[in-house]
């Protein structure tokens, strides 16, 4: 039995009735936390992205872009890549404006250069004359040359050379006279040296002899100009000699030349004849203090230009070019008259 008025079972306890909460809303309130809290791995929900309103139309509500903003957006990057072709453009051009006109100077300074060498080289090319043992054309073939003229352009004359320019060996008031244009490079002019020109020089040297020799000393092979500026290994050989026979005579020139054959490069490089070099054979010859000092400053290369500018307004086409007693020599290596004025007396 329960309270008054109230039956209960014999077999069965009564449930009890849990206390009335005087505030329901607090209870409800616990509930839901309660129940929040009893999931803890529900995620929680994002919140929405705030709505975007479309300026000018506060009711017209969008949450993309418009279209016009994509427009502006892309023309944007557009003018902003072209703006970087623009500026890599210009640089490009800059960088091939130097490099043009560096090329150009590079080609005028060549050009220069080149045409300067076309007297040189042309005359090179020509400078091919028969072997030594073919036949001697006869004097009318044989394309004769000029009178020599007297030198232009020359403060003063080496001693030992005339006003023409060539250098003097031998009897001044002889008979015979030869006269022989070589330039120290030449190979054909090595060859005339050892076969017939040294015998010749030999022969006018002797007292008494009736014998005139009369050298010029040309400079053109390998030179890049024809005031010879800078000098090459033929100019400076040619200048070099003529120091020698202004300060030490004939007799120390003859030497020296002679030694300049033999000590030549028949390949004609340009970088033989150096002043060292000529300095040691020059003393080797017997030359003085004098001709040494001339030789280091090259006194005479425009001499020697002047020389060389008079042989070709001769006429002279190559070397050796050989003149007996006036008549140009088509073979000067097998002429019966040179060979025999050449051949020493018994």
């Amino acid at each position: 039995m329960g309270r008054a008025g109230t039956e209960f079972r014999d077999d069965a306890c009564p449930t009890p009735r849990p206390p009335r909460d005087p505030r329901p809303g607090i209870r409800r309130a616990r509930i839901s936390v309660t129940s929040m809290s009893e999931d803890p791995q529900q995620p929680v929900p994002a919140p929405e992205p705030a709505p975007v309103v479309v300026v000018g139309y506060p009711e017209v509500v969008s949450t993309q872009p418009s279209e016009a903003s994509v427009a502006v957006g892309a023309l944007r990057r557009q003018v902003r890549t072209l703006r970087y072709l623009l500026v890599a453009c210009l640089g490009l051009l800059i960088v091939l404006m130097i490099g043009f006109g560096a090329a150009v100077s590079a080609s005028r300074s060549q050009l220069d250069a080149l045409s300067a060498q076309v007297s040189g080289l042309t005359v090179q090319a020509a400078a091919q004359p028969a072997p030594q043992g073919e036949p001697s054309p006869s004097a009318a073939a044989v394309e004769q040359l000029g009178t020599a003229s007297e030198l232009t352009g020359v403060e003063a004359l080496p001693a030992g050379a005339d006003a023409t320019g060539a250098i003097l060996i031998g009897n001044p008031d002889a008979a015979n006279v030869v006269e022989v244009y070589i330039d120290y490079q030449c190979p054909f002019c090595q060859k005339w040296e050892s076969s017939i020109g040294a015998a010749l020089v030999s022969r006018a040297m002797e007292p008494g002899s009736d014998l005139l020799v009369k050298q010029y000393n040309l400079a053109f092979l390998g030179e890049t100009s024809a005031d010879l500026t800078p000098a090459g290994a033929s100019a400076r050989a040619a200048s070099a000699a003529a120091c020698v026979v202004n300060h030490d005579g004939v007799d120390t020139f003859v030497t020296f030349s002679r030694t300049l054959f033999e000590t030549a490069d028949p390949n004609e490089p340009p970088g033989q004849f150096t002043a060292d070099v000529l300095v040691d054979l020059a003393k080797k010859a017997g030359a003085s203090a004098a001709s040494v000092d001339c030789i280091t400053a090259e006194e005479n290369v425009p001499f020697v230009s002047a020389v060389t500018k008079a042989g070709f307004g001769r006429g002279v086409g190559g070397t050796p070019t050989v003149v007996l007693n006036g008549e140009t020599l088509g073979n000067s290596f097998t002429d019966e008259r040179v060979i025999q004025l050449a051949a020493p007396t018994s």
